[in-house]
């Protein structure tokens, strides 16, 4: 995840972390017969990376000259602009280090809204958009893609994942500004909204990522939510997506944690039946599951929830 570099836009590992570099880690994942992924934003740089430094001739540019800041991640970031031939040799170069030197077989690639954060040379933000996924499927080949931060219509036919809606909170309850911004702010409660109104994309599409899900006590940031609440983020996610990330530790599960865990990752394989709010903040899912038929109502503000079998007369 983000994290394993020096600077967002230089690519370079981090020495710190990781003395070694990551392929002695991506052989010791293939060891245990499983793939590795990792995570990239490739049309994004930092303020303080030495690609700004360097080609400054590389960003994208308001009307004023001025590199556009494409979001405030890591202290503010701007975006590569594709369109330039430098910035897309860059970038098949950096994809082509993480998989034919570091081994790697999926990426996440984030943040690539950024690709289209100002429409130019004619073309609107759509089109920039579109190009700009495609680009990115020909830079990996045949490897996995998870799409991240990108609008869903551009990553049609193009990314094997994608995410579906907003970054989890880290509390259940959402910061005071998320009522009043725009609904792919961080936010549990979008997070879950998504997930299940967006269910039509997943399998026929792409497979769904709804974001993560916690169970963690500890750790730098405690996850500020009841046990109740963590099942339900947990079940919401494994009913309706196809990409399940814990964002914890399991290094520190205890029995119970490990337990909800095992529970979640296991396929849903059940059918929904209808999906729709019953008030504000209550959502009602009629489903089936083993030839039964159930009704899972939650509430998005608090986490309760019941999930109830139905009665057959």
């Amino acid at each position: 995840d983000d994290g394993f570099e020096t600077m967002v836009g230089d690519w370079n590992v981090d020495s710190k972390k990781f003395p070694n570099g990551l392929k002695p880690i991506v052989d010791k994942i293939h060891g245990q017969a499983l793939k590795a992924g990792l995570w990239l934003a490739p049309y994004s740089a930092q303020f303080k990376a030495n690609i700004v430094k360097e080609h400054p001739e590389w960003l994208i540019k308001g009307k004023n000259g001025k590199p556009i800041i494409s979001g405030v991640a890591w202290g503010g970031f701007y975006a590569l602009d594709y369109e330039n031939k430098e910035v897309r040799e860059y970038i098949k170069a950096l994809f082509d280090r993480v998989f034919n030197e570091w081994g790697f077989d999926m990426v996440k690639l984030d943040f690539l809204y950024s690709a289209a954060i100002y429409p130019r040379n004619g073309k609107s933000r759509g089109q920039l958009m579109c190009e700009a996924m495609d680009f990115l499927r020909e830079c990996c080949g045949d490897k996995l893609i998870l799409g991240c931060g990108v609008p869903l219509g551009p990553a049609f036919g193009v990314v094997d994942a994608c995410r579906i809606g907003c970054d989890a909170e880290i509390s259940f309850k959402d910061k005071f500004y998320a009522g009043i911004t725009n609904r792919e702010i961080v936010s549990t409660k979008n997070a879950m909204n998504n997930a299940v109104f967006r269910r039509h994309l997943n399998g026929r599409i792409f497979a769904n990522d709804p974001d993560v899900f916690f169970l963690r006590e500890c750790g730098l940031k405690k996850a500020k939510y009841s046990l109740q609440q963590k099942k339900l983020l947990a079940k919401v996610n494994n009913m309706f997506g196809s990409m399940l990330f814990v964002s914890d530790n399991v290094g520190e599960y205890d029995d119970t944690q490990m337990q909800i865990l095992l529970d979640s990752y296991k396929p849903f394989g059940g059918k929904i039946k209808s999906a729709e709010y019953a008030d504000e903040s209550i959502i009602r899912i009629r489903y089936v599951s083993d030839g039964e038929e159930y009704t899972l109502t939650f509430d998005t503000l608090t986490g309760k929830y019941s999930d109830i079998k139905r009665e057959h007369k």
